[in-house]
């Protein structure tokens, strides 16, 4: 298995006939991303719009051409070509492919790769040289606290409103409060996972959605903070674990109902207004455990990591956390992560991310691509959209709409249906559209059928 870079051609070229590394050279964006690249990847290969896939080394003249001015038809037959390529020289099933271009390059090519990560996604073009620096920098740092911060603060970051759309079941969550830095980054403040299998949304919700403190430590410990901070003597009775049938017998009749249901309104008005969360997939409980209890003792033995002297865990009467600037007591004083450890942890927050796959259809899709490719040399069409390409692309318009700072955006499934090149799945499109609304989400148009090309529906942002 091999780890193997593609980076996109630029515009800005030597005028001479040269290897291809040294074409694109007067690009400052190229060279970052080929340092890059050499940092991480075992193989380097240059995605030309003339070209196709070209080995960094190959001599090639100078062109003017950009995929960005082709059409569609022609962008798939530059796809088609670039993918059987590399078929023939990287294993598109088990290889890792860092992607270091915009989305007309590498759009026909991921349906085939297993395992690929982005980099640069979701960035315009004049935010990538300063990612690519930090990339560059990331990659040099030893510090394991600064690589922990770093690495995380990269991830696309979400809030309690995107739990839904997370692509896997299993996993790690980092999470960030406003106001805490570290370094010029946000800070990590608490590190958490779940055990059994296929709870990770439901141990986020949990946290975020559901008003029972006895069901969720971290909403426990934020309470108890609130209720220290004014030397409330409920904070006895708070401390009770009320789950406990024993508990509740003894001690149920201290319960103020009405003082609890305004301190769990308060306990999540404060998480969803000041807490922020990346994930990344972690599969096997044993291994996620771990690597959970190493990242806080990482984090906690470290001289110079620490809370903000307004963090809201100073008034936490649990020592350890008051002690740590983290919203975690178990695993303090745990097994720091190992260097392979870090590696491992770096894998699965960028290749799991991006790639993340748990299911036959795609290694069979994949599988298809690559036999195709090699008993006759036409590339599988990678323009069969499935159920989650429309979940995807949904979320993607939602997510660039509340990027602007639009309130609502109006979507209309035949759009949809054309933006994807689908053919006769309207349907599809239309039930995928309904299962995305939330509460206040309205139908703006509709049909008898409720499947047809004019459904709009209006999506709430805020």
């Amino acid at each position: 298995m091999s780890k193997v870079a593609l980076i996109s051609c630029t515009s800005r070229k030597k005028a001479y006939k040269c290897q291809a590394r040294e074409l694109y050279w007067e690009s400052p964006r190229f060279r970052l991303a080929y340092a890059f690249a050499k940092l991480v990847a075992d193989k380097i290969f240059i995605l030309s719009a003339k070209y196709g896939l070209v080995p960094e080394d190959r001599v090639i003249e100078p062109y003017n051409e950009t995929l960005k001015e082709k059409s569609a038809q022609e962008r798939r037959a530059w796809g088609y070509k670039a993918v059987n390529e590399l078929c023939k020289v990287t294993d598109v099933e088990h290889d890792e492919f860092i992607v270091l271009a915009g989305e007309v390059y590498h759009e026909n090519l991921l349906p085939h790769l297993s395992h690929f990560w982005l980099p640069l996604k979701g960035r315009s073009q004049g935010e990538w040289i300063p990612e690519l620096e930090r990339l560059v920098k990331l990659e040099k740092e030893t510090d394991k606290v600064l690589v922990l911060h770093m690495l995380f603060n990269g991830l696309p970051r979400l809030d309690w409103t995107m739990i839904d759309q997370l692509p896997y079941q299993n996993g790690i969550y980092i999470m960030f409060e406003k106001g805490e830095s570290y370094h010029s980054m946000d800070r990590i403040v608490r590190v958490g996972t779940h055990q059994g299998q296929d709870r990770l949304k439901k141990r986020l919700r949990d946290h975020f959605v559901k008003e029972d403190a006895d069901g969720s430590i971290f909403r426990k410990n934020i309470g108890r903070a609130f209720l220290n901070m004014t030397s409330d003597p409920y904070l006895q009775v708070w401390e009770i674990d009320m789950h406990k049938s024993g508990e509740k017998r003894d001690y149920g009749h201290l319960i103020d109902e009405r003082l609890e249901a305004g301190l769990e309104a308060k306990i999540s008005q404060y998480l969803r207004s000041s807490i922020t969360f990346v994930c990344f997939p972690v599969d096997e409980e044993e291994e996620r455990l771990r690597l959970e209890e190493g990242i806080i003792a990482t984090l906690n033995r470290h001289p110079s990591f620490g809370p903000s002297n307004n963090w809201l865990g100073l008034n936490s009467p649990v020592p350890e956390i008051a002690g740590s600037g983290l919203w975690n007591k178990q695993g303090l004083d745990g097994q720091p992560l190992s260097d392979n450890e870090v590696e491992r942890i770096k894998w699965l927050a960028r290749f799991g991310n991006d790639s993340y796959r748990n299911n036959a259809v795609h290694r069979a899709r994949v599988q298809r691509a690559v036999n195709l490719v090699i008993t006759t040399g036409k590339p599988y069409d990678s323009e069969r959209k499935t159920a989650d390409d429309v979940r995807n692309y949904i979320d993607k318009l939602l997510r660039e709409a509340k990027r602007r700072g639009e309130d609502y955006i109006d979507l209309v499934s035949g759009d949809i249906h054309k933006q994807l090149g689908m053919k006769n799945r309207m349907p599809q499109v239309c039930r995928i559209m309904y299962e995305k609304m939330q509460a206040g989400d309205k139908v703006i148009h509709t049909t008898p059928s409720g499947k047809s090309s004019t459904i709009k529906i209006r999506y709430y942002l805020k």
